[in-house]
């Protein structure tokens, strides 16, 4: 291959997706480009995400099968092909569906659940993972409580913390929210399962202190505890 422009970086991993072009095979050498295809997302799109950089693995897989080493390099071969990322990303603004957006921010969240309970050892509050998220506590419960048979006026409908119908609005006070935040973090996860705060299911006090490892008792002293700090300010009994 004297007449060839392949890089040499990419020599070996070009010659083994051309004898395997099985998913396996596909992994390896969309693995050896990502930077190209990074930087072509970023330049061509302006921005990155998950949906976009999909899109761009998939041209980068029909490129491969178009590329001729006698004729350029690799790099310059699929960064010329990805240019066509502009005008998918112009699609995408237009075109990206409220299911697809809050599918992308629950995964978000389970893996930022996930990583603050593998680093915490126990299960985060909402504030820890709006923290970790970058999403807000009204953002946090509307994608908890997103059900893709509802119309996205339902969101729009919602309070400002996010509670669907039935849950005691109360819990969307700015008191509440004050409490809330100056809990330690079991008192927050107590709040939160027993008002339905930011989106969570309302839990049992059996239910609560299985999940904190406490007995039912310890957690109804901890609500009676929170009722008079919530009691400073008017007569709430959301814990009773």
């Amino acid at each position: 291959m004297d007449d060839s422009l392949l890089e040499p970086d990419f020599q070996e991993p070009y010659t083994a997706w051309q004898g395997d072009q099985t998913p396996k095979g596909n992994a390896a050498i969309l693995k050896r480009l990502d930077p190209v295809i990074d930087k072509a997302v970023k330049t061509f799109a302006g921005r990155t995400d998950p949906l976009l950089k999909s899109k761009a693995r998939r041209i980068t897989l029909s490129s491969l099968k178009t590329y001729n080493p006698s004729r350029g390099r690799l790099q310059t071969h699929i960064y010329n092909q990805l240019r066509t990322m502009q005008r998918v990303a112009g699609q995408q603004t237009h075109i990206i569906k409220v299911p697809e957006r809050v599918m992308l921010d629950r995964r978000t969240i389970t893996r930022s659940q996930q990583e603050l309970e593998d680093e915490l050892g126990r299960e985060p509050t909402d504030q820890e993972l709006t923290q970790r998220t970058g999403f807000s506590l009204k953002r946090l419960s509307k994608i908890r409580r997103y059900n893709p048979a509802m119309s996205e006026g339902f969101f729009s409908g919602l309070g400002e913390g996010g509670f669907a119908p039935g849950v005691n609005r109360q819990d969307s006070s700015a008191w509440v929210q004050f409490v809330y935040d100056d809990l330690s973090p079991t008192d927050q996860k107590i709040m939160e399962w027993t008002l339905g705060l930011h989106g969570q299911s309302v839990l049992s006090n059996q239910d609560i202190a299985r999940k904190l490892k406490r007995t039912p008792g310890a957690v109804s002293q901890r609500k009676k505890i929170i009722q008079d700090l919530l009691d400073q300010e008017q007569a709430l009994s959301p814990f009773q």
